[in-house]
């Protein structure tokens, strides 16, 4: 009786580490562009928007959308793998590091918002016993021991399916109690509300420059913003047929509109809600810090073990500050995320083109 093994060279096993990682990253980014967006359009877009909010998502996607595009055309023509590089063969070593930098201070900030989201939600929202900075405390006291950048990211891959799968039992729960009527008005409260929706809303697409910071998974990134966009504007669609117009923009408040998506649930569904946003906002927090805390000196090629749990200690201690000033401090700044990002990537491409002619 024979038994045959397959039996991987060096360079074989290397490969498929490399594209284990690259796999848990992609994970991990996704993770933190569907939780990032479904937070600013529930807690921003909503409230303003009113019954209107599922095309007002889909257009504050479309700049983040269209600098993905750039930045994948200053890819191609500079025949590299990642933002960092394109920036450092157009612009040298400076450009790299600020690239590097501007989605660094992004994700710090994303995780400030997602901090006070999570801690006001526990207790303004289900009413956990404990005060806002306890509690706040608690949770990164417990982020604590998930930092590893390896570790965290992983995680986020093995948890995908669960966390979808709760996804689809959320989203059906909503589908199931929605009309076709709660989609009117069509333009909201009208002009001025979709406006201010759309200024709410416009910085959330920064994420998809996330992807282009690592090498792809396949040869080329292509449509990778695709499934998670389309994930969350179909999400914030199931939440306008479910919720009346009236009933979206009474509550403007930062815990009543995130309660509002599953407080109407049967209980079964409301737990698995519950039990999503918690873990989703959870790993959202942990990526961004560490995500944030590694962009800071990838320039360099050198990493700051420490740092991560210096971002995460800052946002819990911010929990103590006044809450209302904090959270209106975070939307006041999350719309320019996208201006940066976007002004660097059309500079780099003007410069290439400069150096072309």
């Amino acid at each position: 009786m024979r038994t045959w093994s397959m039996v991987h060279s060096p360079k074989e096993r290397l490969a498929q580490r490399q594209l284990g990682e690259r796999l848990a990253l992609r994970s991990q980014w996704r993770l933190v562009a569907c939780v990032s967006i479904l937070r600013t359009a529930v807690t921003g877009v909503l409230p303003l928007a009113g019954a209107a909010a599922w095309w007002v998502t889909l257009a504050c996607l479309l700049p983040g959308l269209l600098l993905y595009a750039i930045a994948c055309l200053g890819l191609r023509m500079t025949n590299t793998a990642n933002l960092p590089d394109c920036l450092r063969k157009l612009l040298g070593q400076a450009g790299a590091w600020v690239i590097c930098l501007m989605v660094a201070a992004a994700l710090v900030l994303d995780s400030l918002c997602s901090m006070t989201v999570l801690i006001t939600f526990f207790t303004q929202g289900i009413g956990s016993a404990g005060q806002q900075w306890t509690l706040a405390a608690v949770a990164a006291g417990m982020l604590l021991f998930c930092l590893n950048r390896e570790g965290l990211a992983r995680g986020c891959y093995f948890l995908r399916w669960l966390m979808l799968a709760l996804t689809g039992i959320v989203l059906l729960g909503l589908i199931g109690m929605g009309r076709v009527d709660h989609l009117a008005p069509w333009l909201g409260d009208g002009q001025p509300g979709i406006a201010a929706a759309i200024r709410a809303g416009i910085g959330m697409g920064w994420v998809f420059v996330l992807p282009l910071m690592e090498p792809p998974v396949q040869v080329r990134h292509m449509a990778a913003p695709a499934a998670p966009a389309l994930l969350c504007v179909a999400a914030v669609g199931c939440i306008n047929l479910a919720l009346p117009h009236e009933l979206l923009v009474t509550h403007a408040a930062l815990a009543d509109s995130v309660v509002q998506t599953v407080a109407y649930q049967v209980p079964a569904v409301r737990l698995a809600a519950i039990c999503l946003w918690m873990l989703g906002l959870f790993l959202c927090l942990g990526s961004t810090a560490s995500l944030g805390a590694k962009y800071v000196l990838a320039p360099t090629g050198r990493e700051l073990v420490w740092l991560p749990g210096v971002i995460v200690v800052i946002a819990a201690a911010l929990q103590a500050t006044d809450i209302f000033a904090l959270w209106q401090g975070l939307k006041a700044v999350a719309p320019w995320l996208l201006l940066p990002l976007t002004a660097g990537a059309v500079l780099s491409l003007l410069a290439r083109w400069r150096r072309r002619a």
